[in-house]
């Protein structure tokens, strides 16, 4: 698998092939900021392991040129930072992304251009989130035939607040698009949590759904795992385990997911 390691905001380490070209600009002012631009030319996979520890700010610029499909694997560990995705999907792309953080405070943006007909992106994003986090998505659909899936899995525990900001556009004159936002928190905590899904649609052949949830788990998931002879932390400790690793099909994100769960719940 090709792999890119970023420590704070310094591309550190690059194993990548022909399939990837990556572009680093290096920040040249007090208020600029890094940027790495991945261009996606063949079908591949690829990783990013990204460890933050001096609350750095950074951007990615990805961008899949036509007929290409990406899997890509991102994976966000260490204290603090400032982050911002874009994607850009050119006609018969496919990006298909898994992403798990364990962090202690994030600002996040994510920004996906579906700018070529047929063009679809799967984003699914898991955390465990201990302190503050907080995530916005934009959505553009700018092309006729194109397809967002976004589903967001957040666990709250300690001193944590989560917030997901989820925003979807389909403009006039752009047909047969489908737009999906399924965002559900488990919040462990009495801090507050929230969802915004937004839906800005401009045209009548959409299917169009979000789904928006923060609880905690229900009575009856949590009895008829203890009525099989389960304690209680272990039966919340097989439900958590169960929502964080759902859809995830990267071994090193679901060891990592694991890894944290012990961590969390002993």
């Amino acid at each position: 698998m090709n792999k890119i390691r970023i420590d704070d905001d310094n591309l550190e380490k690059v194993n990548v092939d022909n399939s990837i070209n990556i572009e680093y600009y290096k920040k040249e002012g007090l208020f600029s900021i890094n940027e790495i631009k991945i261009i996606i030319v063949k079908e591949c996979d690829l990783q990013i392991e990204i460890n933050l520890k001096e609350e750095p700010k950074l951007n990615f610029d990805i961008k899949l040129k036509e007929n290409v499909t990406l899997n890509l694997n991102i994976l966000v560990r260490g204290k603090s930072g400032k982050i911002q995705y874009r994607y850009n999907l050119d006609k018969n792309s496919y990006c298909n992304v898994f992403k798990f953080q364990n962090i202690e405070t994030i600002s996040e943006m994510v920004i996906a251009k579906l700018e070529g007909e047929n063009s679809k992106i799967d984003y699914n994003f898991k955390t465990i989130c201990s302190n503050k986090e907080t995530y916005h998505y934009n959505i553009y659909h700018n092309s006729s035939n194109t397809i967002s899936n976004v589903k967001n899995n957040g666990v709250c525990i300690g001193k944590g607040t989560l917030t997901y900001q989820v925003s979807s556009f389909v403009p006039k004159n752009i047909r047969d698009c489908i737009v999906n936002q399924n965002n559900k928190i488990i919040n462990l905590t009495n801090n507050k949590c929230e969802i915004r899904p937004n839906l800005y649609i401009d045209c009548n052949d959409v299917e169009a759904s979000h789904s928006a949830l923060i609880g905690k788990f229900t009575d009856e998931e949590m009895f008829y795992i203890q009525s099989r002879g389960i304690d209680y932390n272990s039966a919340l400790k097989l439900l958590i385990t169960g929502f964080l690793t759902s859809d995830i099909n990267s071994k090193k994100i679901l060891n990592e997911i694991t890894k944290s769960i012990q961590k969390y719940w002993r």
